[in-house]
């Protein structure tokens, strides 16, 4: 990984953990997530709840407290926990009308420092743009439908 690319991440990470869930924390009071991994381990195979055990056990993540619905959202779109992935995340939800501070923030500082995903996050934007507004959705009442149901309830288009 190239210095710049170091440095880059270390911002990403910083503002998301520094930023975006104290800001979440303060102003959203997220709901407490009503399941344990034990929990989410015995939902069916193909439930959302299934591919969000398996979103962060190939990534190597734990949940973090009140950004669960987070990583949700990345199990359910499809992105990835990576650079392109989290900006493209927070892409697809300006394109759905969101407007928090956490996806301002992080659109405004990934499009001035990873110009080579711009590609990528105009796809994002557009593909929220195009699905039914998401605000209000209370997702983790959605983890334990099948999570091609779950798409398409929501009119939500394959990546």
């Amino acid at each position: 990984m190239t210095k710049f690319k170091q440095i880059r991440c270390k911002i990403i990470t910083w503002s998301t953990h520094r930023l975006a869930l104290p800001a979440i924390r303060i102003l959203l009071k997220p709901k407490k997530f009503p399941y344990t991994i034990q929990q989410l381990k015995l939902l069916p195979q193909e439930s959302l709840g299934a591919a969000l055990l398996q979103f962060l056990e190939n990534h190597q993540l734990h949940l973090l407290p009140d950004y669960e619905s987070h990583d949700v959202k990345h199990a359910l779109l499809g992105y990835p926990a990576t650079e392109e992935g989290e900006a493209s995340l927070q892409y697809f939800f300006l394109g759905n009308g969101q407007r928090s501070f956490p996806v301002l923030i992080t659109v405004l500082v990934t499009f001035l420092i990873m110009p080579e995903y711009h590609n990528a996050f105009k796809k994002a934007y557009i593909r929220g743009k195009s699905t039914p507004s998401l605000g209000g959705t209370n997702w983790f009442s959605l983890l334990d439908q099948p999570t091609e149901h779950v798409l398409k309830q929501l009119s939500i288009k394959q990546r």
